[in-house]
Protein backbone atom coordinates (compact mmCIF):
# COMPACT_ATOMS: atom_id res chain seq x y z
CA UNK A 1 0.00 0.00 0.00
CA UNK A 2 1.41 3.38 -1.01
CA UNK A 3 1.66 6.04 1.67
CA UNK A 4 -0.33 9.26 1.20
CA UNK A 5 1.74 12.08 -0.26
CA UNK A 6 1.95 14.07 2.99
CA UNK A 7 3.45 11.24 5.05
CA UNK A 8 7.17 11.42 5.71
CA UNK A 9 9.61 8.74 4.68
CA UNK A 10 9.93 5.79 7.06
CA UNK A 11 13.65 6.55 7.22
CA UNK A 12 16.53 8.07 5.29
CA UNK A 13 19.99 6.48 5.55
CA UNK A 14 22.23 7.78 8.32
CA UNK A 15 23.76 11.10 7.31
CA UNK A 16 21.02 11.88 4.79
CA UNK A 17 18.46 14.69 5.18
CA UNK A 18 14.81 14.43 4.24
CA UNK A 19 12.62 16.82 2.26
CA UNK A 20 9.13 15.67 1.27
CA UNK A 21 9.50 12.05 0.05
CA UNK A 22 13.16 12.34 -0.89
CA UNK A 23 16.47 11.81 0.93
CA UNK A 24 19.49 14.06 0.28
CA UNK A 25 23.19 13.55 0.95
CA UNK A 26 25.45 16.63 1.14
CA UNK A 27 29.10 15.65 0.62
CA UNK A 28 31.90 17.01 2.76
CA UNK A 29 34.55 16.25 0.12
CA UNK A 30 34.96 17.39 -3.49
CA UNK A 31 34.88 15.51 -6.81
CA UNK A 32 34.41 16.31 -10.48
CA UNK A 33 30.80 16.29 -11.72
CA UNK A 34 31.30 12.89 -13.38
CA UNK A 35 32.86 11.38 -10.23
CA UNK A 36 30.06 12.80 -8.09
CA UNK A 37 27.48 11.37 -10.51
CA UNK A 38 29.09 7.94 -10.16
CA UNK A 39 29.24 8.25 -6.36
CA UNK A 40 25.50 8.97 -6.16
CA UNK A 41 24.73 6.08 -8.52
CA UNK A 42 26.65 3.73 -6.23
CA UNK A 43 24.27 4.78 -3.42
CA UNK A 44 21.17 4.01 -5.53
CA UNK A 45 20.67 7.72 -6.12
CA UNK A 46 21.57 10.50 -8.52
CA UNK A 47 22.86 14.05 -8.36
CA UNK A 48 20.12 16.33 -7.04
CA UNK A 49 17.43 17.59 -9.39
CA UNK A 50 15.25 20.59 -8.56
CA UNK A 51 11.56 20.53 -9.42
CA UNK A 52 10.18 23.29 -7.18
CA UNK A 53 11.15 26.56 -5.54
CA UNK A 54 10.61 24.90 -2.14
CA UNK A 55 13.06 22.12 -3.01
CA UNK A 56 15.63 24.66 -4.22
CA UNK A 57 15.27 26.59 -0.93
CA UNK A 58 15.68 23.37 1.07
CA UNK A 59 18.96 22.61 -0.73
CA UNK A 60 20.24 26.19 -0.37
CA UNK A 61 19.40 26.26 3.34
CA UNK A 62 21.75 23.31 3.91
CA UNK A 63 24.72 24.87 2.12
CA UNK A 64 27.16 26.83 4.25
CA UNK A 65 28.06 30.28 3.02
CA UNK A 66 30.84 30.43 0.42
CA UNK A 67 30.34 26.78 -0.55
CA UNK A 68 28.88 25.41 -3.75
CA UNK A 69 27.55 21.97 -4.63
CA UNK A 70 27.02 20.10 -7.88
CA UNK A 71 23.47 19.60 -9.10
CA UNK A 72 22.54 16.88 -11.59
CA UNK A 73 22.20 19.47 -14.37
CA UNK A 74 24.33 19.54 -17.52
CA UNK A 75 24.39 20.71 -21.13
CA UNK A 76 27.35 18.47 -21.97
CA UNK A 77 25.20 16.41 -24.36
CA UNK A 78 23.99 19.44 -26.34
CA UNK A 79 25.41 22.92 -25.74
CA UNK A 80 22.79 25.32 -24.43
CA UNK A 81 20.25 22.53 -23.83
CA UNK A 82 20.29 22.10 -20.04
CA UNK A 83 18.84 18.84 -18.81
CA UNK A 84 18.86 16.79 -15.63
CA UNK A 85 21.05 13.70 -15.68
CA UNK A 86 17.93 11.52 -16.09
CA UNK A 87 17.35 13.27 -19.44
CA UNK A 88 14.43 15.44 -18.31
CA UNK A 89 14.47 19.13 -19.20
CA UNK A 90 14.39 21.89 -16.62
CA UNK A 91 10.84 22.99 -15.84
CA UNK A 92 12.13 25.59 -13.39
CA UNK A 93 15.53 27.24 -13.00
CA UNK A 94 17.33 29.58 -10.64
CA UNK A 95 20.34 30.77 -12.66
CA UNK A 96 22.39 33.58 -11.17
CA UNK A 97 22.35 36.87 -13.11
CA UNK A 98 24.29 36.43 -16.35
CA UNK A 99 24.35 32.64 -16.07
CA UNK A 100 24.70 30.20 -17.70
CA UNK A 101 27.50 31.89 -19.64
CA UNK A 102 29.70 28.98 -20.82
CA UNK A 103 32.98 30.90 -20.35
CA UNK A 104 36.48 29.56 -20.90
CA UNK A 105 38.27 27.62 -23.59
CA UNK A 106 36.44 24.35 -22.83
CA UNK A 107 33.16 25.89 -21.74
CA UNK A 108 31.08 25.25 -18.65
CA UNK A 109 28.72 22.29 -18.97
CA UNK A 110 27.71 21.39 -15.39
CA UNK A 111 25.63 23.31 -12.84
CA UNK A 112 26.30 24.19 -9.21
CA UNK A 113 24.09 25.72 -6.52
CA UNK A 114 25.19 28.46 -4.09
CA UNK A 115 24.00 28.98 -0.51
CA UNK A 116 21.68 31.74 -1.82
CA UNK A 117 19.93 29.18 -4.05
CA UNK A 118 21.30 30.60 -7.30
CA UNK A 119 22.82 28.35 -9.95
CA UNK A 120 26.03 28.75 -11.94
CA UNK A 121 27.57 26.82 -14.82
CA UNK A 122 31.16 25.68 -14.29
CA UNK A 123 33.58 23.24 -15.87
CA UNK A 124 32.54 19.64 -15.14
CA UNK A 125 36.15 18.80 -14.27
CA UNK A 126 36.19 21.26 -11.34
CA UNK A 127 36.34 19.59 -7.95
CA UNK A 128 33.24 20.59 -5.96
CA UNK A 129 31.06 19.20 -3.21
CA UNK A 130 27.86 17.53 -4.39
CA UNK A 131 24.31 16.61 -3.40
CA UNK A 132 22.91 13.13 -3.98
CA UNK A 133 19.17 12.51 -4.04
CA UNK A 134 17.16 9.31 -3.77
CA UNK A 135 13.60 8.33 -3.13
CA UNK A 136 12.78 6.90 0.26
Amino acid sequence: MALPAGILCPTCPAGWLQFARTCYFFSSTKKSWWEAKEFCGNLNGHLATVSSEQENKFLANHIMENRIFWLGLTDSYREGHWQWEDGSSTSISFWNTGEPNNVGEHGEDCATIFSNGRWNDVSCSNKEAWICERSC
